[in-house]
C-alpha cells in the first residue's frame, strides 16, 4: 500500500488535467452567463430552467453514440476539436451580443450545441484518465479532476463571468472562447497512447464492428452487468431529485433571496470551496469508512443541504446561510462523483469505458432535464418548493441506494499491468 501511494501522477496526466482546467473555466463562464442572459430576456423562471434542461438533454439522445465514437476515435482529437468548436460558438455569440443583440432562440441553440459537443469531449477526457494513471492512483486522479473542476468553475469562472457580464455581455464569452482554445492546444499535444485504450487480452482480431454494433454492445454491457446497472440506476435517481431541486436555483437566489447579479458568482464560489473539500476528502473518507458509506452519506447530506437552502430568510443573513448550504451540497455531490467515477474505471474494460460512460450519462443526464423542468414548473407555485421536494426525495434515495451499492466495497483487483505500466512511462 505504501508503494502505491508513492507513485506520482505522470506528466501526461498533468497536461490532460491542465486542459480540463482550461475547459472548465470556459464551462463555468457559460454556466453563469447563459442563465443571466435568459433572465435579461424573460421574467419567467421556467425559461431559466429550460437553459438547465438543454445543458443535459443531448446526453439522452447522443450519450451512448458519443461513447462509441470515443472508443473508436483518437480521444485526444475528440476532446481537442470539441474545445475548438465550442470556442467558435462562444465567439459567434459574443459578436451577436455586441452588435444586434441575442434573441432567446439563439441563446437556446448555443447552449444546446455546446452540450452536444460536450457529450464527446467530456467522455473522451474521462476515458483517457485510466490510460494515463495506474489503477492504485485512480482515486487521486479523479479527486484532482473534481477539485480542479470546482476551483475553476466556482472560484474563478463564476465570479469572473458574473463580474464581466455586469460590464459587457461579450466580455465573458470572449474569455470562455480563449479558455477553450487553450484546452485544445494542451490536449492535442498529449502523447498518442493517451488517445487509445490499453488493449484487452480478450479482444478478438477481425473486422471492425460498425458504430451501431459498438453502441449496442456498450448498452448491453452497461445494463447486463448487475453491479454496474445498480450503480447507474442509483446515480440517475439521485441526479433527477437534485436537478428538480436546483433547476431554477439562480432565479431563486436572485429573486427569492435577493442576491445581486454581480455578487452571484461570489455566492456560488462557496460551492467551489465545498466541492474542493469533498474532492480532497472523499478518498480518505472512503478508505476509513468504506465506499458505500461514503456514497450514501454524500447523497443524504446533499438532500439535507437543499432543504436548508429552501428555508433561508431574505437579506444578508439569508445570503450567508445560502452560501453555506450550497457549499455543503457541493461537498457531498463531489464526494459522490469521485467515488462513482473510480468504481466505473475499476470494473469496466478500457476499450469499453467510453461507451459505458456514455450510457451512464445518457440515463443520468438524459433524465436530469426532466427533473429540472418539473422543478421549474413547480417553482411557479413557490420558488422554495422545488428545494424542499427535491432535497427530501434525495434523502429517500440515499436509503434506497444502500443495497444496490453493497458491491463497491468488494471490487477485486483487476489485472491491469499493461495500463499501469503505460501510466508510469515517461510522457
Amino acid at each position: 500500500m505504501s508503494v502505491s501511494t508513492e507513485v506520482r501522477l505522470p506528466g501526461s496526466f498533468q497536461r490532460l488535467w491542465s486542459a480540463s482546467l482550461a475547459s472548465n473555466l470556459a464551462d463555468g463562464v457559460g454556466m453563469v452567463v447563459m442563465p443571466l442572459l435568459a433572465m435579461r430576456l424573460s421574467d419567467d423562471p421556467f425559461v431559466v430552467s429550460v437553459i438547465s434542461a438543454l445543458a443535459f438533454l443531448p446526453w439522452l439522445v447522443l450519450g451512448v453514440l458519443s461513447g462509441a465514437v470515443v472508443d473508436r476515435a483518437d480521444r485526444r482529437r475528440v476532446m481537442g476539436f470539441g474545445a475548438l468548436a465550442r470556442a467558435g460558438a462562444y465567439v459567434a455569440l459574443a459578436v451577436v451580443a455586441g452588435t444586434v443583440g441575442i434573441p432567446l432562440w439563439l441563446l437556446f441553440a448555443t447552449v444546446l450545441l455546446a452540450a452536444c459537443i460536450e457529450t464527446l469531449a467530456d467522455g473522451a477526457a474521462q476515458a483517457m484518465v485510466p490510460t494515463l494513471v495506474p489503477t492504485a492512483r485512480l482515486d487521486t486522479a479523479n479527486s484532482r479532476f473534481q477539485a480542479g473542476e470546482l476551483v475553476m468553475q466556482g472560484m474563478v469562472a463564476l465570479p469572473l463571468g458574473a463580474a464581466l457580464f455586469s460590464v459587457a455581455v461579450p466580455l465573458p464569452l470572449a474569455v470562455g472562447a480563449l479558455a477553450y482554445a487553450a484546452a485544445a492546444v494542451l490536449v492535442l499535444t498529449l502523447p498518442r497512447r493517451a488517445g487509445r485504450p490499453a488493449p484487452e487480452p480478450t479482444t478478438p482480431v477481425g473486422p471492425r464492428e460498425s458504430i451501431w454494433a459498438a453502441t449496442g454492445a456498450g448498452l448491453r454491457y452497461t445494463f447486463g452487468h448487475r453491479d454496474l446497472r445498480g450503480l447507474v440506476l442509483v446515480t440517475a435517481t439521485i441526479a433527477v431529485t437534485l436537478q428538480f431541486a436546483q433547476g431554477s436555483l439562480m432565479f431563486y437566489l436572485v429573486r427569492g433571496v435577493g442576491v445581486p447579479e454581480a455578487a452571484l458568482g461570489l455566492l456560488t464560489a462557496g460551492m467551489a470551496f465545498g466541492g474542493v473539500a469533498g474532492a480532497i476528502g472523499s478518498p480518505a473518507f472512503a478508505r476509513r469508512f468504506g465506499r458505500r458509506v461514503a456514497m450514501v452519506t454524500a447523497t443524504a447530506v446533499a438532500g439535507a443541504a437543499f432543504v436548508v437552502l429552501a428555508l433561508v430568510p431574505g437579506g444578508t443573513a439569508g445570503i450567508v446561510v445560502a452560501s453555506l448550504a450550497m457549499a455543503v451540497a457541493a461537498l457531498a455531490g463531489t464526494a459522490w462523483n469521485v467515488q462513482s467515477s473510480t468504481v466505473r474505471q475499476m470494473i469496466v474494460p478500457g476499450a469499453m469505458l467510453g461507451r459505458v460512460n456514455g450510457a451512464t450519462r445518457t440515463l443520468v443526464w438524459g433524465l436530469a432535464p426532466c427533473g429540472a423542468l418539473l422543478g421549474g414548473l413547480v417553482s411557479r407555485v413557490d420558488l422554495r418548493l422545488p428545494l424542499v421536494v427535491g432535497g427530501g426525495l434525495a434523502l429517500v434515495a440515499a436509503v434506497l441506494a444502500v443495497p444496490h451499492l453493497r458491491f463497491v466495497d468488494h471490487i477485486p483487483a483487476r489485472a491491469s499491468v499493461v495500463a499501469d505500466e503505460a501510466a508510469l512511462a515517461p510522457a
